[in-house]
C-alpha cells in the first residue's frame, strides 16, 4: 500500500472545515478521493496550499513544485494534485475552464497525467500546442456546488410540476461586451435571439443575473433551458442536469469520461461552425437554430420525450458524475501503482 497526499488550492475566504453546503466541487472530490484510499487500505491527506505573490507562484516544496506562471495567474480553486508521497510523482485534476495548471506543471519531472474536465484536443492544439496530449485525459465537469444544488431537487421538482410552463426560451448569463474570445463577442447568440425572436426568448446577460437559487427557481418554470458554454462547458448546464431540466445545447464534440449523448441526455442543436471555445461563429445562423429545435421541441407531442432527456440527464449525473458518484472512474483513470 502507499501514501498519497492531495495537494488543494485555498482559494480566498476558504474555509476547509466543516465541508459545508457551498463547499466548491473539487473539494468535495478531494475528500471523498481521501476516503476511498483509504478504504483501499493506503494512507491518505489532503493539504491546503495557498498561492503566492498574487496568485503567481506554485511552491509546493514537498514535492518540488515552485512554479511562477507567465500568464496573469494561477487560478486559486477548480483543481487539485494528487502527489505519491514516496516517488513525489503527481496527477492533475484540472477542472478550470482551460488547462491552466497543467500547462505550468506538466514539464516538471514528476508530472504523470491531467484529468481535464473541459477537454477538447482541438481548441488545445489551436491555443496551447506545447502541451503533451498523450498526458491529457477527458474527466467531468460538476456544478460548482453540488450540496446546494442537490438540496434543492425536490423544490425545483415541485415548481416544475405546479406552474405553467414558459415555452420561451430561457437564458440568463454573460454577454457584456468586455467577454471576448480573439476579439470576438463569445456570446452573441444572446443579442441575435433578442432581436430575431422577441416574442419566443426570455433571456439576457449579467445585468438580469439572478442569485444562484433564484436562477434555479426560474428556471424551473420553462419548458426547456438554454446552455451557452462560457468555454467548452459551464457549470450551468450541470446544475440544470442535477435538478432534473431538461437543456438544450449546441451539439457537443469535446470529450468527457463518461459519455454524454446528445438527444438523450440534452437537446442538440446543430450550429455550424464555432469558434475554438465551442461558441458559434454565426450568431444569427445559430439563433435559427436554435429557434428552430426549441419550436419543435416545445409542442405537446413532445413533452414525453423532454420528460425523458430530463430524466436521463439527471440520472447521469447523480449516478455517474456527481463527487460521491464518479470516484471510481477517477480511480480508474490514475491507475494507482503505476507511479
Amino acid at each position: 500500500m502507499a501514501s498519497y497526499t492531495i495537494y488543494h488550492p485555498a482559494h480566498k475566504g476558504h474555509n476547509p472545515s466543516p465541508v459545508g453546503i457551498n463547499t466548491y466541487f473539487t473539494e468535495l472530490l478531494a475528500y471523498e478521493l481521501k476516503t476511498v484510499l483509504f478504504d483501499m487500505g493506503h494512507e491518505a491527506n489532503i493539504t491546503y496550499i495557498n498561492l503566492c505573490a498574487d496568485n503567481k507562484v506554485l511552491y509546493i516544496p514537498e514535492v518540488d513544485i515552485n512554479v511562477s506562471s507567465n500568464g496573469p495567474y494561477i487560478p486559486d480553486s477548480l483543481w487539485f494534485i494528487i502527489v505519491n508521497d514516496e516517488t513525489k510523482n503527481f496527477v492533475i485534476v484540472d477542472l478550470q475552464d482551460a488547462p491552466s495548471v497543467t500547462r505550468y506543471l506538466q514539464t516538471l519531472p514528476g508530472y504523470v497525467m491531467s484529468l481535464l474536465g473541459q477537454y477538447s484536443l482541438e481548441r488545445y492544439h489551436h491555443e496551447n500546442p506545447w502541451l503533451d496530449f498523450t498526458k491529457l485525459l477527458p474527466f467531468v465537469y460538476f456544478p460548482y456546488y453540488p450540496n446546494v444544488v442537490e438540496s434543492m431537487i425536490e423544490e425545483i421538482q415541485d415548481i416544475r410540476n405546479s406552474s405553467q410552463l414558459d415555452d420561451r426560451v430561457f437564458f440568463f448569463g454573460n454577454n457584456r461586451d468586455d467577454y471576448l474570445h480573439d476579439g470576438v463577442k463569445i456570446r452573441e447568440v444572446i443579442s441575435a435571439l433578442e432581436y430575431k425572436y422577441p416574442d419566443e426568448v426570455c433571456v439576457g446577460s449579467t445585468e438580469k443575473k439572478l442569485p444562484m437559487q433564484d436562477f434555479f427557481r426560474k428556471a424551473a418554470t420553462h419548458t426547456i433551458n438554454l446552455g451557452l458554454p462560457g468555454h467548452q462547458w459551464c457549470s450551468r448546464e450541470h446544475e440544470l442536469w442535477t435538478l432534473g431540466l431538461p437543456v438544450m445545447l449546441y451539439e457537443h464534440t469535446h470529450h468527457l469520461a463518461i459519455d454524454l449523448i446528445p438527444n438523450y441526455h440534452y437537446i442538440a442543436v446543430p450550429v455550424g461552425s464555432r469558434l475554438s471555445i465551442g461558441m458559434a461563429s454565426n450568431p444569427m445562423r445559430a439563433a435559427d437554430q436554435i429557434i428552430k429545435a426549441h419550436r419543435e421541441w416545445i409542442k405537446p407531442s413532445n413533452k414525453w420525450r423532454l420528460n425523458n432527456i430530463a430524466y436521463n440527464g439527471q440520472r447521469r449525473i447523480l449516478e455517474q458524475a456527481s463527487p460521491k458518484t464518479v470516484i471510481p472512474k477517477l480511480i480508474d483513470l490514475i491507475q494507482l501503482g503505476n507511479w
